[in-house]
């Protein structure tokens, strides 16, 4: 999944967790918080009322929160006498009956110490009688209980009216009439519904108290530290998880590309991605960089090490060849030199003429060798080759120096078509039958045989010192027979098997020596490649 989609889905979660806690806050605890709220309202609003009336025995001045409802009952602690006051009224009773008089002595030795009340004595007291004496039919009563005195104060104005009155046509037959009024608190509406039945008008009223927004703003305002909390810690745990899915796996890749960096051969297991979004993708392509790298990096290595062989063998090629050239310059010179002075047997410049003309062909020769040892990898020409027909034409240019020696050619066996440089390959084949014929004793037998994937080379009756045989493909190294050679036919048969790929291996068998050439090669190579040994 994308970033921008994993990014939207999250802000579209966080969103609907907000909203349903929020709706949750609002369904569950917003009514029960403002319940409670209003109950603290009242009981602070009836402690403040009685403090203010015990303050100035009025309610001049004071803040009512419901004007219409409120009353307040004052008893003096002596006398008959007691007192009912609203906002703009005031009673005055005067206790005549015997028992309301015993009955108001019961009040004050209840309420007298305040610190002493009891809950059993507010319900010992005969609140029923007390109640049948300030009914309406008692007071009109000639023997009437009690005295009222009524003072109503005109100056104060309890309710203001709303000019403006709404009508409401519900039906043909019901129309509604909404007006209001309040007081300095609380605003009161009332419905007036007017409807015809038949031959009757009907009228219902129905006065109300109407909501206010100051009754439920303090609750929302007292409730919006809380809500921030809980909101901001929510968002943070959640921001948290989610900046983790994001910001761990970049925290992941970049611990890998530091091990990468310290890894000096590229030596590293590949980035473990389960990830499907950009962060995943990035991980994918520095792998593959890396891998790329690795390839390039051992590549390179494996071109360094090349190198560093080539130069090697380079190095202690010319420093042998600087040296073997010096015999047959040597000898040329000391040859020339007597024939020029006619020194002794020098003079006969017949003789000694052809030995200065082979020793100038050695120096040809290994002159030749060293360029074309130094240019033949550089234009390779890769095709199949038909190895027995190889075999055949470099048997056939050696056949006349084996007549010389008496030496008989064998073969046997088969091998197929191989994709090789057939000049090089020519080359390696023909110092292996140089060295055959030159080390093969006289009446000898030279064995040639062909396999699926190698030619070895038998010369009988030879043998190689095993002092010799950790050195044979030094240049220059040779044996000491007398057909001892310049010592670079192995060398260079050598330097070419390595170049195309082959494995060349010259061991002492049992009754002579084995030149054995490996062809390992798969199905679809372009041309042959194993290790050199």
């Amino acid at each position: 999944m994308k970033l921008s989609k994993k990014t939207f889905l999250y802000s579209i979660g966080i969103s609907a967790l907000l909203v349903s806690l929020i709706v949750i806050y609002f369904v569950t605890m917003l009514p029960s918080l403002y319940v409670d709220y209003m109950k603290k309202q009242n009981l602070k609003s009836v402690v403040e009322v009685e403090k203010g009336y015990m303050k100035n025995h009025s309610y001049k001045g004071l803040k009512v929160q419901n004007p219409t409802g409120a009353a307040t009952l004052e008893i003096p602690l002596e006398g008959d006498e007691i007192y009912l006051a609203g906002k703009a009224f005031k009673f005055t009773v005067t206790v005549q009956d015997e028992q309301l008089k015993k009955l108001l002595g019961q009040v004050r030795n209840c309420f007298g110490n305040m610190k002493d009340v009891e809950k059993e004595d507010f319900e010992a007291i005969d609140w029923e009688l007390l109640k049948k004496g300030f009914q309406k039919s008692a007071l009109l009563n000639e023997t009437a209980p009690v005295d009222v005195e009524v003072q109503i104060d005109k100056d104060t104005e309890v309710f203001k009216a709303d000019d403006s009155v709404k009508m409401h046509i519900m039906d043909k037959d019901i129309v509604v009439f909404e007006g209001g009024a309040s007081d300095e608190d609380n605003q009161y509406t009332t419905y007036i519904a007017i409807g015809r039945s038949g031959s009757s008008l009907i009228f219902s009223f129905l006065p109300v108290m109407t909501p206010q927004m100051k009754e439920i703003k303090p609750i929302v305002m007292g409730s919006i530290p809380m809500i921030a909390a809980v909101l901001f810690l929510i968002v943070m745990l959640c921001s948290q998880f989610f900046s983790r899915k994001i910001v761990n796996p970049v925290v992941s890749l970049a611990h890998y590309a530091e091990e990468v960096k310290n890894a000096g051969s590229l030596e590293v297991e590949p980035f473990k991605i389960t990830a499907r979004d950009e962060i995943g993708e990035l991980g994918r392509t520095l792998n593959e960089l890396y891998a790329k790298l690795k390839e390039n990096y051992d590549e390179l290595e494996e071109k360094n090490e090349r190198l560093k062989k080539e130069n090697k063998r380079q190095e202690v090629f010319l420093r042998a060849s600087s040296h073997q050239l010096k015999t047959p310059v040597t000898a040329a010179l000391l040859l020339v030199d007597g024939m020029i002075q006619e020194v002794g047997k020098y003079k006969d410049t017949k003789t000694y003429l052809p030995q200065v003309k082979e020793q100038l062909q050695s120096m040809r020769k290994i002159v030749e060798d060293i360029l074309y040892l130094n240019h033949c990898t550089e234009n390779l020409h890769i095709e199949s080759v038909d190895v027995d027909v190889l075999l055949m034409e470099v048997m056939g240019a050696y056949r006349i120096q084996a007549e010389m020696k008496k030496l008989r050619f064998e073969k046997g066996g088969t091998t197929r078509t191989v994709p090789s440089d057939r000049e090089l390959l020519k080359k390696i084949l023909d110092n292996l039958f140089s060295n055959a014929v030159a080390n093969t004793p006289e009446n000898g037998q030279i064995l040639v045989e062909s396999e699926a994937g190698s030619v070895s080379i038998v010369n009988q009756g030879a043998h190689i010192d095993e002092t010799l045989l950790p050195h044979l493909y030094e240049p220059f190294v040779s044996g000491s027979g007398k057909e001892r050679g310049k010592g670079l036919g192995l060398y260079v048969s050598a330097y070419y098997s390595e170049v195309l790929g082959c494995k060349l291996t010259v061991e002492n068998v049992s009754g002579g020596v084995r030149a054995k050439l490996n062809f390992t090669f798969k199905e679809d190579a372009q041309y042959l490649h194993t290790d050199f040994i």
